[in-house]
C-alpha cells in the first residue's frame, strides 16, 4: 500500500472537504477494511445532476464524522500497510458501487464492474499448468491502445512477441493525429488501461498529446517498448498450412522485409486511412490545403480566411481551437450532429489529483464511478421502442429523448438569439442516430461570430479561389481543412490470405464477419482487435473494447498451450450463428432503425459494420473464455 505524503492537517482536511462523500467512503472503507462504518454513512448518501454531472452529497453531520474519520484514515495509512485496499468482499463492494450514482448494482455485475474500475484486471480463465513453447511467437500489429493493451498481456501471459508499427513511436491514432484542440471525448477517469490507472490526468478530457504520452509511459513502465518495432509498415499476410505460421511482409526503410509468427494479432484499428471528399477539384485549390490527420503545424493561421470541411468531432475541436486566430471561418456542413454541452470544471482540480494519485482505492472508486454514467445504463438509448417512437420524431424511446432534450436544450440556449443557426444546425434524425459530439467549450459560441459563417448545403466541389457549396455560391478562401474522416477500415489495406489461398477481401467483400467480432473461419489464429460489430456503441470507451477483446485473445492462446495445438479458428456455423444473432438485435438498434442519419457505422450497402449491439457486461462475458464447441483446434 503506497502511504500518502499526507498535508498538514488542516490542509488535509481541506483537501477531504471537496472529497465526493460516496467515492470518500468507499475509498475509506477499502482502506481499513471497516465494512460495518457501510450502514453508518451510505444510507445518508443522495445523488443529483449537476453541471450535467451525477454527484452525492451528504447532511453536515455524517459528513463531518465521515471527514473526521477520513482525515484519522488518511494521516495513517502506514497502519493499513497490511491490507489489501482492493479487495473488499462482494457484498460490501456492491453496496458502495450502488451508492457511487445511485444506481442499483446486481450481484451477477460485481466481476465486470471489479474489471471497469480496474480493482482487478488481465484476470485469466483459462488453466496455467503450461508454459508457452520457446518456438511460440506472437505477432501484434500496431502500437495503439490494443497494440499496447496485447503487448503487456502477452508479456504477462509467458508468450514470445513483436510489434510491428508503421509509424515512428507508439500512440495509434494519438500518434497520426496532431490537429490543435485534439483531445479525447471519453471522461479520462475511465479512458486508459484498468491495470494502469493514471490519476495524474490534468483535464477530463485531456488532449491528444497527454494520452499519447500515457500509452508510451504505460509501455515503457510495463517493459514492453523493446518488443516494437517502428516505421515498419505491414503490408502482406499469407497463412502457411505445412508449418502453420503466419508469414508476414512489411516494409522497413524503404525495402521490403519478411518475418513468421504463429498468431498474428491486428491491433491497427479501422479508422486510419483519412478520407477526403468525393467531390471535383480538390487538388486544384491555389492555397494551403490538408486533411485533419496530415496537419501542417508550420502553417500560420493567424488573420487567415479558413474553411473547414466536416461537423464530427474532429471538425468540433478545430473550430473551437483555431478560430480566435483566424480573419474569418466558414464551416461547411452535409449534416449536423447532436452536440452535448461540456461539463464545467473539467479542469481536474489539485484536490482531487492529491486523492486520486494518495489515497489507496480512491482512483478505482472514480474510474467506477464514471463508467457507471457512461456504460449500460445508456443502453435502452439506442433501442428502438415503436410505440413512443411512433410520437416523437427526434428520439427512439424515452430515454433516447433524455438525450436528445439535453443536446436541443444546449443548441436553443446557445442560439437563442440566432434562428437561422438552430435550424441550420439542428438535427432531423433521432439522438445517437451519429456518435453524439461533446463540445469543447466554445464550438457553438464561435459559430455565433460575425467572422463565422456555416454553410448547409454542404460542398460541392473546389475551385482554384476556394469552395463552392451546393447552392452554387463560391467560398474565397486562403486555406482549406478537411475534417472529413477516415475510411472504414477492417484490414482491407493489406493483403490478407488464409486457408486454400482465400482472400480475406474476397471474402469479406463489402460486409466483414468476424465470431466475436475478432476471429474469421478459415484464417487460423488470426484475432482481430477493432474488428466487425466489436464496439458497443452506447457507452464505454475504446479501452472497453480494447480490453475485452485482448484477455479473450490470450485466453485462446493459452488453450492452443493448454491442448498442445497448433492451429484455432471458429467453425462455419459459429460464425453464421453469431452473425445471425448480431443482424437480429441490430434490428431494433437506433443504427438500423435511423437511416436518415448518415454515419460511418454502416457500410455503403446499409449494413451496419462497425456497432455492437449487445450490453456491455453480455459482451465482456461472452469474451471471458473460449468455447470450444465453437472452435477448430488442429
Amino acid at each position: 500500500m503506497t502511504t500518502a505524503a499526507s498535508p498538514a492537517a488542516t490542509g488535509l482536511r481541506s483537501i477531504v472537504a471537496e472529497a465526493d462523500p460516496a467515492l470518500l467512503l468507499a475509498a475509506i472503507v477499502s482502506v481499513t477494511g471497516e465494512t460495518s462504518r457501510i450502514a453508518e454513512f451510505a444510507p445518508h448518501i443522495t445523488n443529483s445532476v449537476m453541471n450535467f454531472r451525477i454527484v452525492s452529497q451528504m447532511p453536515d453531520n455524517p459528513r463531518s464524522a465521515l471527514d473526521d474519520w477520513a482525515v484519522r484514515v488518511i494521516s495513517n495509512l502506514d497502519s493499513f500497510r497490511d491490507r489489501d485496499p482492493l479487495e473488499l468482499d462482494d457484498e460490501s463492494f456492491r453496496e458502495l458501487a450502488s451508492r457511487l450514482v445511485g444506481i442499483p448494482v446486481g450481484p451477477d455485475s460485481i466481476a465486470f464492474l471489479r474489471e471497469q474500475g480496474g480493482f482487478r484486471s488481465l484476470t485469466s480463465t483459462v488453466p496455467r499448468s503450461r508454459k508457452a513453447p520457446e518456438d511460440f511467437s506472437v505477432m501484434i500489429i500496431g502500437a495503439g491502445m490494443a497494440g499496447v493493451a496485447t503487448s503487456i498481456a502477452a508479456r504477462q501471459a509467458g508468450f514470445r512477441f513483436t510489434v510491428l508499427e508503421k509509424n515512428d513511436g507508439i500512440g495509434g491514432v494519438w500518434w497520426q493525429n496532431c490537429y490543435p484542440g485534439v483531445g479525447v471525448d471519453t471522461h479520462s477517469k475511465y479512458y486508459s488501461f484498468s491495470f494502469a490507472i493514471n490519476p495524474e490526468w490534468t483535464n477530463s478530457y485531456p488532449e491528444g498529446d497527454e494520452f499519447r504520452e500515457y500509452l508510451a509511459r504505460v509501455a515503457q513502465e510495463y517493459g514492453v517498448i523493446d518488443h516494437f518495432t517502428f516505421g515498419a509498415e505491414v503490408t502482406e499476410l499469407v497463412w502457411d498450412e505445412a508449418s502453420a505460421l503466419w508469414r508476414i511482409v512489411y516494409i522497413k526503410d524503404g525495402q521490403r522485409r519478411e518475418t513468421s509468427a504463429n498468431a498474428v494479432v491486428t491491433a491497427a484499428g479501422y479508422l486510419s486511412r483519412p478520407l477526403l471528399p468525393q467531390v471535383p477539384g480538390v487538388e486544384t485549390f491555389d492555397g494551403a490545403w490538408f486533411h485533419s490527420a496530415e496537419w501542417d503545424s508550420g502553417y500560420d493561421f493567424t488573420d487567415k480566411r479558413v474553411a473547414v470541411v466536416g461537423t464530427g468531432c474532429t471538425s468540433v475541436q478545430i473550430v473551437d481551437r483555431l478560430a480566435p486566430r483566424t480573419r474569418s471561418l466558414t464551416l461547411f456542413q452535409r449534416q449536423p450532429h447532436w452536440v452535448t454541452p461540456s461539463a464545467e470544471g473539467s479542469e481536474t482540480p489539485e484536490s482531487e489529483r492529491w486523492l486520486l494519485s494518495n489515497v489507496p482505492s480512491y482512483a478505482q472508486w472514480a474510474r467506477l464511478h464514471t463508467f457507471l454514467v457512461i456504460g449500460d445504463v445508456n443502453y435502452e438509448m439506442v433501442r428502438y421502442d415503436p410505440a413512443w417512437a411512433a410520437g416523437h420524431d427526434l428520439s427512439i424511446s424515452a430515454a433516447n429523448d433524455v438525450g436528445m432534450q439535453v443536446a436541443l436544450g444546449h443548441l436553443e440556449s446557445t442560439f437563442a438569439d440566432r434562428p437561422d443557426l438552430i435550424e441550420k444546425m439542428k438535427p432531423n434524425f433521432a439522438f445517437m442516430g451519429k456518435r453524439p459530439i461533446r463540445d469543447p467549450g466554445a464550438y457553438y459560441e464561435t459559430l455565433k461570430k460575425e467572422t463565422s459563417e456555416v454553410v448547409a448545403s454542404g460542398l460541392a466541389e473546389v475551385t482554384p479561389r476556394g469552395p463552392v457549396d451546393g447552392d452554387g455560391n463560391l467560398h474565397e478562401v486562403d486555406v482549406m481543412v478537411y475534417a472529413t474522416g477516415f475510411a472504414l477500415d477492417f484490414l482491407s489495406h493489406w493483403t490478407v490470405i488464409g486457408r486454400d489461398g482465400r482472400k480475406l477481401s474476397d471474402v469479406w467483400h463489402d460486409r466483414p464477419l468476424a465470431y466475436l467480432g475478432c476471429q474469421v473461419a478459415g484464417f487460423p489464429n488470426l484475432f482481430v482487435t477493432s474488428g466487425p460489430n466489436a464496439n458497443p456503441s452506447h457507452g464505454g470507451g475504446h479501452n472497453f473494447c480494447v480490453e475485452a477483446v485482448v484477455h479473450y485473445i490470450i485466453e485462446c492462446l493459452q488453450t492452443l498451450v493448454e491442448r498442445d495445438a497448433r492451429t484455432m479458428e471458429p467453425t462455419v456455423e459459429a460464425q453464421e450463428r453469431w452473425q445471425k444473432e448480431m443482424d437480429e438485435k441490430l434490428a431494433d438498434s437506433i443504427w438500423v432503425r435511423e437511416t436518415r442519419a448518415t454515419t460511418y457505422y454502416r457500410n455503403n450497402a446499409g449494413d451496419v459494420v462497425l456497432a455492437n449491439p449487445l450490453r456491455m457486461e453480455d459482451y465482456w462475458t461472452r469474451l471471458r473464455a473460449p468455447h470450444l464447441d465453437d472452435l477448430e483446434l488442429g
